[in-house]
């Protein structure tokens, strides 16, 4: 799949429907740069189009408060 090049991430948002969160198998939307999980808040980010889906590399909604808001 080409990349989204209207989304800042790059990724192609029509494959988020099918990613879940690796720690709570949640679904996750689209946040700038991030894919963010709508049950758990954690923020996995987008590096050069690709989601980096690894738990313990994602921010907690602690941390993503204090960097910057997670909207609903």
């Amino acid at each position: 799949m080409p990349p989204d090049l209207n989304h800042p991430s790059g990724f192609d948002l029509s494959a988020v429907d099918q990613l879940a969160c690796p720690a709570c198998l949640g679904d996750l939307r689209a946040d700038e740069a991030t894919l963010v999980c709508v049950a758990c808040g954690r923020a996995y980010p987008v590096v050069d189009g690709i989601p980096v889906l690894i738990a313990e590399r994602a921010e907690t909604s602690d941390q993503a408060a204090s960097s910057s808001p997670v909207l609903p």
